[in-house]
Protein backbone atom coordinates (compact mmCIF):
# COMPACT_ATOMS: atom_id res chain seq x y z
CA UNK A 1 0.00 0.00 0.00
CA UNK A 2 3.31 2.38 0.62
CA UNK A 3 2.85 2.25 -3.76
CA UNK A 4 -0.25 4.05 -3.72
CA UNK A 5 0.00 6.33 -1.21
CA UNK A 6 2.95 7.93 -3.08
CA UNK A 7 1.64 7.95 -6.09
CA UNK A 8 -1.35 9.52 -4.73
CA UNK A 9 0.86 12.17 -3.17
CA UNK A 10 2.97 12.77 -6.54
CA UNK A 11 -0.22 13.25 -8.06
CA UNK A 12 -1.69 16.09 -5.47
CA UNK A 13 -1.72 19.63 -7.37
CA UNK A 14 0.26 20.47 -3.92
CA UNK A 15 3.23 17.80 -4.37
CA UNK A 16 5.92 20.55 -5.59
CA UNK A 17 4.02 23.35 -2.49
CA UNK A 18 2.74 21.98 0.32
CA UNK A 19 1.42 18.46 0.57
CA UNK A 20 -2.31 18.35 1.57
CA UNK A 21 -1.55 15.03 3.84
CA UNK A 22 -5.26 14.95 5.41
CA UNK A 23 -6.50 15.19 1.64
CA UNK A 24 -3.65 12.52 0.27
CA UNK A 25 -4.91 10.06 3.39
CA UNK A 26 -8.46 10.45 2.41
CA UNK A 27 -7.71 9.31 -0.95
CA UNK A 28 -5.42 6.53 -0.04
CA UNK A 29 -7.99 5.48 2.35
CA UNK A 30 -10.86 5.41 0.00
CA UNK A 31 -8.72 3.08 -2.87
CA UNK A 32 -7.40 1.06 -0.33
CA UNK A 33 -11.65 0.18 0.92
CA UNK A 34 -12.29 -0.71 -2.23
CA UNK A 35 -9.13 -2.90 -2.82
CA UNK A 36 -10.17 -4.34 0.21
CA UNK A 37 -13.79 -5.03 -0.82
CA UNK A 38 -12.55 -6.08 -4.10
CA UNK A 39 -10.38 -8.98 -2.51
CA UNK A 40 -13.37 -9.97 -0.34
CA UNK A 41 -15.78 -10.65 -3.32
CA UNK A 42 -13.13 -12.87 -5.25
CA UNK A 43 -11.52 -14.44 -2.02
CA UNK A 44 -13.82 -17.40 -1.31
CA UNK A 45 -13.34 -18.59 -5.12
CA UNK A 46 -9.24 -19.03 -5.16
CA UNK A 47 -7.73 -22.31 -4.00
CA UNK A 48 -5.08 -24.10 -2.65
CA UNK A 49 -3.79 -26.75 -4.94
CA UNK A 50 -1.89 -29.77 -3.18
CA UNK A 51 -0.47 -32.23 -6.02
CA UNK A 52 -0.09 -35.85 -3.95
CA UNK A 53 1.92 -38.43 -5.37
CA UNK A 54 0.78 -41.63 -4.44
CA UNK A 55 3.46 -44.07 -2.95
CA UNK A 56 2.94 -48.29 -2.84
CA UNK A 57 4.89 -50.60 -0.99
CA UNK A 58 5.37 -54.05 -2.94
CA UNK A 59 6.38 -56.08 0.09
CA UNK A 60 3.59 -54.80 2.33
CA UNK A 61 0.62 -53.49 -0.04
CA UNK A 62 0.60 -50.03 2.10
CA UNK A 63 -0.30 -47.24 -0.01
CA UNK A 64 0.62 -44.16 1.08
CA UNK A 65 0.07 -40.17 -0.01
CA UNK A 66 2.34 -37.72 -0.21
CA UNK A 67 2.55 -33.95 -1.43
CA UNK A 68 4.98 -33.25 -3.96
CA UNK A 69 3.59 -29.89 -5.45
CA UNK A 70 1.43 -26.81 -4.41
CA UNK A 71 -0.35 -24.49 -7.11
CA UNK A 72 -3.66 -22.13 -7.06
CA UNK A 73 -6.69 -21.85 -8.81
CA UNK A 74 -10.18 -20.61 -9.14
CA UNK A 75 -13.29 -21.39 -9.09
CA UNK A 76 -15.23 -20.64 -12.33
CA UNK A 77 -18.66 -22.53 -12.02
CA UNK A 78 -20.85 -23.13 -9.18
CA UNK A 79 -20.34 -26.62 -9.50
CA UNK A 80 -16.82 -26.98 -8.54
CA UNK A 81 -14.92 -26.43 -11.81
CA UNK A 82 -11.57 -24.54 -11.31
CA UNK A 83 -9.16 -23.47 -13.50
CA UNK A 84 -5.47 -23.46 -12.92
CA UNK A 85 -1.78 -24.58 -14.57
CA UNK A 86 -1.10 -27.78 -16.38
CA UNK A 87 2.08 -28.26 -14.61
CA UNK A 88 0.20 -27.56 -11.29
CA UNK A 89 -1.11 -30.75 -11.19
CA UNK A 90 0.78 -32.61 -14.02
CA UNK A 91 1.37 -36.33 -13.00
CA UNK A 92 -0.85 -36.02 -9.63
CA UNK A 93 -1.43 -39.49 -8.51
CA UNK A 94 -4.34 -37.33 -5.76
CA UNK A 95 -5.41 -33.46 -5.85
CA UNK A 96 -7.19 -31.56 -2.85
CA UNK A 97 -7.56 -28.18 -3.10
CA UNK A 98 -8.27 -25.72 0.02
CA UNK A 99 -10.86 -23.29 0.11
CA UNK A 100 -11.35 -19.74 2.32
CA UNK A 101 -14.33 -21.76 3.78
CA UNK A 102 -11.59 -23.60 6.17
CA UNK A 103 -12.05 -26.96 4.30
CA UNK A 104 -10.61 -28.93 1.63
CA UNK A 105 -11.90 -30.74 -1.17
CA UNK A 106 -10.69 -33.76 -3.06
CA UNK A 107 -10.34 -32.72 -7.22
CA UNK A 108 -9.70 -34.89 -10.36
CA UNK A 109 -8.39 -33.10 -13.86
CA UNK A 110 -11.65 -32.54 -15.56
CA UNK A 111 -9.85 -31.43 -18.84
CA UNK A 112 -6.45 -29.33 -19.56
CA UNK A 113 -4.59 -28.39 -22.94
CA UNK A 114 -1.68 -30.48 -22.96
CA UNK A 115 -2.20 -32.44 -26.10
CA UNK A 116 -0.63 -30.13 -28.89
CA UNK A 117 2.64 -30.28 -30.41
CA UNK A 118 3.76 -28.02 -27.38
CA UNK A 119 2.49 -28.31 -24.55
CA UNK A 120 -0.59 -25.63 -23.42
CA UNK A 121 -0.67 -24.42 -19.26
CA UNK A 122 -4.90 -24.36 -18.56
CA UNK A 123 -6.26 -27.09 -16.86
CA UNK A 124 -10.05 -27.22 -15.41
CA UNK A 125 -10.39 -29.08 -12.62
CA UNK A 126 -13.70 -30.75 -10.93
CA UNK A 127 -13.91 -30.34 -7.31
CA UNK A 128 -16.19 -32.60 -5.31
CA UNK A 129 -17.86 -32.55 -1.83
CA UNK A 130 -20.19 -29.31 -2.28
CA UNK A 131 -23.45 -29.12 -3.83
CA UNK A 132 -22.82 -25.41 -4.91
CA UNK A 133 -19.38 -23.37 -4.97
CA UNK A 134 -18.37 -19.91 -4.72
CA UNK A 135 -16.96 -18.40 -8.03
CA UNK A 136 -15.71 -15.99 -10.57
CA UNK A 137 -17.50 -15.39 -13.89
CA UNK A 138 -14.90 -15.71 -16.44
CA UNK A 139 -16.88 -14.54 -19.24
CA UNK A 140 -16.84 -10.76 -17.35
CA UNK A 141 -12.89 -10.95 -18.19
CA UNK A 142 -11.32 -8.79 -20.95
CA UNK A 143 -8.07 -8.00 -21.19
CA UNK A 144 -8.89 -5.66 -24.37
CA UNK A 145 -8.43 -2.26 -22.45
CA UNK A 146 -5.67 -3.64 -20.02
CA UNK A 147 -2.44 -1.26 -20.68
CA UNK A 148 1.03 -0.77 -19.12
CA UNK A 149 0.45 0.10 -15.82
CA UNK A 150 -2.94 -0.70 -14.97
CA UNK A 151 -3.36 -1.89 -11.59
CA UNK A 152 -3.37 -5.78 -11.14
CA UNK A 153 -3.53 -7.95 -8.23
CA UNK A 154 -2.52 -11.86 -8.18
CA UNK A 155 -4.12 -14.12 -5.83
CA UNK A 156 -2.48 -17.30 -4.46
CA UNK A 157 -0.48 -20.06 -2.54
CA UNK A 158 3.33 -18.39 -3.02
CA UNK A 159 5.73 -20.85 -0.71
CA UNK A 160 2.43 -23.03 0.81
CA UNK A 161 1.26 -19.81 2.53
CA UNK A 162 -2.17 -20.48 1.50
CA UNK A 163 -2.32 -23.71 2.80
CA UNK A 164 -5.10 -22.97 5.07
CA UNK A 165 -7.15 -21.74 1.94
CA UNK A 166 -6.95 -18.23 2.69
CA UNK A 167 -5.30 -16.75 -0.40
CA UNK A 168 -2.59 -14.44 -0.08
CA UNK A 169 -2.75 -11.44 -2.46
CA UNK A 170 0.38 -9.62 -4.27
CA UNK A 171 -0.42 -6.06 -6.29
CA UNK A 172 1.57 -4.65 -9.31
CA UNK A 173 1.16 -3.35 -12.49
CA UNK A 174 0.88 -4.36 -16.26
CA UNK A 175 4.44 -4.16 -17.26
CA UNK A 176 3.46 -5.75 -20.67
CA UNK A 177 1.12 -7.29 -23.12
CA UNK A 178 1.79 -9.46 -25.66
CA UNK A 179 4.82 -11.06 -24.75
CA UNK A 180 6.34 -14.77 -25.47
CA UNK A 181 8.19 -17.37 -23.27
CA UNK A 182 9.10 -20.66 -23.13
CA UNK A 183 11.06 -21.25 -19.83
CA UNK A 184 9.01 -23.98 -18.77
CA UNK A 185 7.62 -26.29 -21.56
CA UNK A 186 5.01 -24.93 -21.86
CA UNK A 187 3.38 -22.51 -24.20
CA UNK A 188 3.24 -19.11 -22.81
CA UNK A 189 2.13 -16.54 -25.84
CA UNK A 190 0.16 -13.35 -26.31
CA UNK A 191 1.07 -13.46 -22.14
CA UNK A 192 0.69 -10.70 -19.12
CA UNK A 193 3.52 -9.58 -18.40
CA UNK A 194 3.10 -8.13 -14.65
CA UNK A 195 5.22 -6.89 -11.77
CA UNK A 196 3.02 -8.32 -9.18
CA UNK A 197 4.14 -11.17 -7.68
CA UNK A 198 4.38 -14.67 -8.77
CA UNK A 199 6.25 -16.78 -6.49
CA UNK A 200 6.29 -20.83 -6.62
CA UNK A 201 3.00 -21.97 -5.53
CA UNK A 202 1.20 -18.68 -6.94
CA UNK A 203 0.96 -20.58 -10.27
CA UNK A 204 -2.60 -21.49 -11.74
CA UNK A 205 -3.92 -18.56 -9.35
CA UNK A 206 -5.99 -15.97 -11.00
CA UNK A 207 -4.99 -12.02 -12.05
CA UNK A 208 -7.79 -9.37 -11.18
CA UNK A 209 -7.93 -5.63 -12.06
CA UNK A 210 -9.54 -3.11 -9.11
CA UNK A 211 -13.15 -4.29 -10.12
CA UNK A 212 -12.35 -7.93 -9.41
CA UNK A 213 -12.78 -8.96 -13.33
CA UNK A 214 -11.05 -12.27 -13.80
CA UNK A 215 -7.64 -11.29 -16.76
CA UNK A 216 -5.85 -14.23 -16.26
CA UNK A 217 -3.73 -17.07 -15.17
CA UNK A 218 -1.03 -16.79 -13.51
CA UNK A 219 1.79 -19.11 -14.39
CA UNK A 220 5.58 -18.29 -15.10
CA UNK A 221 8.03 -16.33 -13.24
CA UNK A 222 11.45 -15.17 -14.63
CA UNK A 223 13.99 -15.66 -12.18
CA UNK A 224 17.82 -15.27 -12.55
CA UNK A 225 18.33 -15.82 -8.61
CA UNK A 226 16.52 -18.76 -7.73
CA UNK A 227 12.93 -19.86 -7.56
CA UNK A 228 11.80 -16.12 -6.17
CA UNK A 229 10.31 -13.44 -8.31
CA UNK A 230 11.88 -11.01 -10.18
CA UNK A 231 9.43 -8.19 -11.09
CA UNK A 232 8.93 -10.48 -14.05
CA UNK A 233 5.81 -12.71 -13.75
CA UNK A 234 3.48 -13.90 -16.81
CA UNK A 235 0.06 -14.85 -17.23
CA UNK A 236 -2.40 -16.49 -19.63
CA UNK A 237 -5.09 -13.96 -20.77
CA UNK A 238 -8.37 -14.73 -20.46
CA UNK A 239 -9.01 -14.18 -23.93
CA UNK A 240 -6.94 -16.93 -24.38
CA UNK A 241 -8.66 -19.12 -21.76
CA UNK A 242 -11.96 -18.42 -23.44
CA UNK A 243 -10.86 -20.23 -26.91
CA UNK A 244 -10.75 -22.85 -25.16
CA UNK A 245 -13.02 -22.92 -22.77
CA UNK A 246 -15.91 -24.41 -25.06
CA UNK A 247 -13.72 -28.10 -25.34
CA UNK A 248 -12.35 -27.68 -21.62
CA UNK A 249 -16.14 -27.10 -19.95
CA UNK A 250 -17.17 -30.65 -21.91
CA UNK A 251 -14.57 -32.56 -19.90
CA UNK A 252 -15.26 -35.77 -22.76
CA UNK A 253 -11.13 -37.27 -22.80
CA UNK A 254 -10.57 -35.65 -25.99
CA UNK A 255 -7.70 -34.33 -27.32
CA UNK A 256 -7.66 -30.28 -26.10
CA UNK A 257 -4.83 -28.38 -27.42
CA UNK A 258 -3.25 -25.71 -29.01
CA UNK A 259 -3.50 -26.07 -33.25
CA UNK A 260 -1.03 -27.22 -35.09
CA UNK A 261 -0.45 -25.08 -38.16
CA UNK A 262 3.13 -26.86 -39.62
CA UNK A 263 5.47 -23.82 -39.70
CA UNK A 264 8.89 -22.77 -38.19
CA UNK A 265 9.73 -19.05 -38.71
CA UNK A 266 11.91 -16.44 -37.06
CA UNK A 267 12.05 -12.87 -37.60
CA UNK A 268 13.52 -11.05 -40.86
CA UNK A 269 16.51 -9.16 -40.13
CA UNK A 270 14.42 -5.92 -40.76
CA UNK A 271 11.89 -6.74 -39.03
CA UNK A 272 9.85 -6.49 -41.72
CA UNK A 273 7.66 -9.79 -41.11
CA UNK A 274 8.21 -13.46 -40.06
CA UNK A 275 10.08 -15.62 -42.53
CA UNK A 276 9.52 -19.69 -42.65
CA UNK A 277 12.39 -21.93 -42.10
CA UNK A 278 10.99 -24.95 -42.40
CA UNK A 279 7.08 -26.51 -43.22
CA UNK A 280 6.10 -30.27 -42.13
CA UNK A 281 5.06 -32.21 -44.92
CA UNK A 282 1.12 -32.83 -45.31
CA UNK A 283 0.86 -30.65 -42.55
CA UNK A 284 -2.26 -27.40 -42.81
CA UNK A 285 0.29 -24.83 -44.32
CA UNK A 286 1.81 -27.09 -46.14
CA UNK A 287 -1.67 -28.19 -48.30
CA UNK A 288 -2.21 -24.32 -48.23
CA UNK A 289 1.01 -24.22 -50.52
CA UNK A 290 3.15 -22.25 -48.16
CA UNK A 291 7.00 -22.83 -48.92
CA UNK A 292 10.54 -22.13 -47.05
CA UNK A 293 11.58 -18.51 -47.44
CA UNK A 294 7.96 -17.13 -47.82
CA UNK A 295 7.84 -13.89 -45.62
CA UNK A 296 4.58 -14.13 -43.55
CA UNK A 297 3.40 -10.09 -43.32
CA UNK A 298 -0.29 -10.30 -41.85
CA UNK A 299 -1.98 -13.15 -39.82
CA UNK A 300 -5.82 -12.85 -39.48
CA UNK A 301 -6.05 -9.51 -41.12
CA UNK A 302 -3.28 -8.31 -38.09
CA UNK A 303 0.47 -6.81 -39.70
CA UNK A 304 3.40 -9.19 -38.34
CA UNK A 305 6.78 -7.58 -38.61
CA UNK A 306 8.80 -10.63 -36.33
CA UNK A 307 8.43 -14.00 -35.04
CA UNK A 308 7.01 -12.97 -31.82
CA UNK A 309 4.65 -11.02 -33.22
CA UNK A 310 3.07 -14.41 -35.41
CA UNK A 311 3.27 -16.49 -32.58
CA UNK A 312 1.21 -14.43 -30.40
CA UNK A 313 -1.75 -13.98 -33.00
CA UNK A 314 -1.42 -17.74 -34.21
CA UNK A 315 0.20 -19.68 -31.80
CA UNK A 316 -2.68 -18.79 -29.60
CA UNK A 317 -5.02 -20.51 -31.43
CA UNK A 318 -6.54 -24.05 -31.05
CA UNK A 319 -7.53 -26.53 -33.40
CA UNK A 320 -10.16 -25.99 -35.83
CA UNK A 321 -9.58 -22.55 -36.10
CA UNK A 322 -8.95 -20.89 -39.54
CA UNK A 323 -5.91 -18.81 -40.05
CA UNK A 324 -5.39 -16.47 -43.18
CA UNK A 325 -1.86 -15.62 -44.13
CA UNK A 326 -0.80 -12.57 -46.49
CA UNK A 327 3.00 -13.47 -47.70
CA UNK A 328 5.51 -12.00 -49.65
CA UNK A 329 7.60 -15.02 -52.23
CA UNK A 330 9.87 -13.14 -54.04
CA UNK A 331 8.21 -9.96 -55.37
CA UNK A 332 5.20 -11.15 -55.29
CA UNK A 333 2.78 -10.71 -52.55
CA UNK A 334 0.05 -14.10 -51.74
CA UNK A 335 -2.16 -14.85 -49.53
CA UNK A 336 -3.32 -18.72 -48.00
CA UNK A 337 -5.99 -19.67 -45.67
CA UNK A 338 -5.73 -23.16 -43.82
CA UNK A 339 -7.76 -24.71 -41.13
CA UNK A 340 -5.99 -25.65 -37.87
CA UNK A 341 -5.62 -29.70 -37.11
CA UNK A 342 -4.52 -31.52 -33.62
CA UNK A 343 -0.94 -32.55 -33.72
CA UNK A 344 -2.21 -36.21 -32.47
CA UNK A 345 -4.26 -36.34 -35.96
CA UNK A 346 -1.02 -35.16 -38.09
CA UNK A 347 0.95 -37.31 -36.29
CA UNK A 348 -1.15 -40.38 -37.11
CA UNK A 349 -1.55 -39.30 -40.36
CA UNK A 350 2.58 -39.13 -40.67
CA UNK A 351 2.79 -42.63 -38.91
CA UNK A 352 4.83 -40.94 -36.21
CA UNK A 353 2.59 -42.14 -33.26
CA UNK A 354 3.90 -45.89 -33.82
CA UNK A 355 5.06 -47.45 -30.72
CA UNK A 356 9.00 -47.28 -30.32
CA UNK A 357 9.19 -44.95 -33.56
CA UNK A 358 11.81 -42.60 -32.95
CA UNK A 359 10.56 -38.70 -32.83
CA UNK A 360 12.32 -36.73 -34.74
CA UNK A 361 15.13 -34.29 -33.50
CA UNK A 362 12.92 -31.05 -33.13
CA UNK A 363 10.20 -32.64 -31.89
CA UNK A 364 11.95 -35.65 -28.84
CA UNK A 365 12.96 -34.56 -25.45
CA UNK A 366 15.56 -33.60 -23.93
CA UNK A 367 17.16 -33.92 -20.34
CA UNK A 368 19.42 -30.52 -21.29
CA UNK A 369 22.79 -32.00 -19.58
CA UNK A 370 25.54 -33.54 -21.23
CA UNK A 371 26.75 -36.93 -20.47
CA UNK A 372 29.89 -39.22 -20.40
CA UNK A 373 30.00 -42.99 -20.13
CA UNK A 374 32.72 -44.84 -17.06
CA UNK A 375 33.14 -47.96 -15.54
CA UNK A 376 30.38 -47.06 -13.14
CA UNK A 377 27.43 -46.09 -15.73
CA UNK A 378 26.40 -42.74 -16.88
CA UNK A 379 27.34 -39.75 -15.94
CA UNK A 380 26.49 -35.99 -15.75
CA UNK A 381 29.28 -33.73 -16.96
CA UNK A 382 27.34 -30.45 -17.36
CA UNK A 383 23.84 -29.23 -16.88
CA UNK A 384 22.58 -26.76 -19.23
CA UNK A 385 21.18 -23.43 -17.15
CA UNK A 386 17.49 -23.40 -17.05
CA UNK A 387 16.77 -26.38 -18.91
CA UNK A 388 15.19 -29.61 -17.59
CA UNK A 389 17.74 -30.91 -15.59
CA UNK A 390 18.36 -27.93 -14.35
CA UNK A 391 15.12 -27.52 -12.96
CA UNK A 392 15.14 -30.85 -11.28
CA UNK A 393 18.29 -29.75 -9.48
CA UNK A 394 20.41 -32.79 -11.03
CA UNK A 395 24.07 -31.81 -10.96
CA UNK A 396 27.30 -32.28 -12.67
CA UNK A 397 28.54 -36.18 -11.74
CA UNK A 398 25.24 -37.29 -10.93
CA UNK A 399 25.07 -41.08 -12.71
CA UNK A 400 22.08 -41.77 -14.16
CA UNK A 401 20.58 -45.54 -13.78
CA UNK A 402 16.94 -45.56 -15.07
CA UNK A 403 14.98 -43.30 -16.93
CA UNK A 404 10.88 -44.37 -16.41
CA UNK A 405 11.24 -48.33 -16.56
CA UNK A 406 14.22 -48.18 -18.49
CA UNK A 407 17.63 -49.66 -16.91
CA UNK A 408 20.01 -46.76 -18.48
CA UNK A 409 24.24 -48.18 -18.44
CA UNK A 410 25.33 -46.24 -21.15
CA UNK A 411 24.99 -43.54 -23.73
CA UNK A 412 22.88 -45.69 -26.05
CA UNK A 413 20.17 -46.60 -23.17
CA UNK A 414 19.82 -42.93 -22.49
CA UNK A 415 19.44 -41.49 -26.30
CA UNK A 416 17.08 -44.41 -27.22
CA UNK A 417 14.82 -44.01 -24.50
CA UNK A 418 14.87 -39.95 -25.19
CA UNK A 419 14.17 -40.58 -28.78
CA UNK A 420 10.68 -41.77 -28.25
CA UNK A 421 9.53 -38.75 -26.34
CA UNK A 422 8.69 -35.51 -27.05
CA UNK A 423 9.65 -32.70 -25.24
CA UNK A 424 7.23 -31.65 -22.58
CA UNK A 425 7.09 -35.17 -21.69
CA UNK A 426 6.94 -36.06 -17.49
CA UNK A 427 9.62 -38.55 -17.21
CA UNK A 428 11.15 -40.08 -13.83
CA UNK A 429 14.86 -40.20 -13.38
CA UNK A 430 16.48 -42.56 -11.02
CA UNK A 431 19.71 -41.30 -10.02
CA UNK A 432 23.24 -41.42 -7.91
CA UNK A 433 24.54 -38.84 -5.95
CA UNK A 434 27.52 -40.34 -4.07
CA UNK A 435 26.26 -43.56 -2.55
CA UNK A 436 22.54 -42.16 -2.59
CA UNK A 437 19.92 -43.06 -4.58
CA UNK A 438 17.52 -40.41 -5.58
CA UNK A 439 14.21 -39.83 -7.60
CA UNK A 440 13.19 -37.38 -9.46
CA UNK A 441 10.47 -36.26 -11.94
CA UNK A 442 11.24 -33.61 -14.49
CA UNK A 443 9.42 -32.25 -17.46
CA UNK A 444 11.79 -32.86 -20.53
CA UNK A 445 13.19 -30.09 -22.68
CA UNK A 446 12.75 -28.63 -26.33
CA UNK A 447 16.03 -28.79 -28.33
CA UNK A 448 16.88 -25.36 -28.07
CA UNK A 449 16.63 -25.01 -24.63
CA UNK A 450 18.52 -28.11 -23.81
CA UNK A 451 20.96 -26.35 -26.42
CA UNK A 452 20.67 -23.04 -24.16
CA UNK A 453 19.65 -20.92 -26.93
CA UNK A 454 17.43 -17.83 -25.71
CA UNK A 455 14.67 -17.63 -28.38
Amino acid sequence: MRRLAWLLLLASPAATEEVDLDKARVRVRALESEIEAMVARVAPAVGAITNHGVLFDPKTGKVAVRPRGQGSGLLVTPDGLMLTNVHVVSGAGYITVALPDGRSYPAIIHADTSKGMVKGDIALLKLRGRDRFPFVDWKKGDTKHLSPGSFVFAMGNPYGNAADGTPVVTMGIVSGKGRAAAETGYLYVDAIQTDAEINPGNSGGPLFNLKGHFLGINGLMASRQGRSNSGVGFAIPVDQVRLFMKQLLKGDGKDVGYGFHGLRVASTRDESGAVIQHVERASPADKAGLKRDDVIIKAKGKRIRNRTEFVNIVGRLPEKAVVALTFRRGRNVRTAKFKLISFAKWKTAMGLDKPNQPLSLAERGYLGAEFEARRKGLYLTRIVPGAAADRADLLKEDRIVQVNESRVEGTKDLVDVLALLPAGTEVTVVYFRGDRKHTVKLVLSEVTEAAGIDE
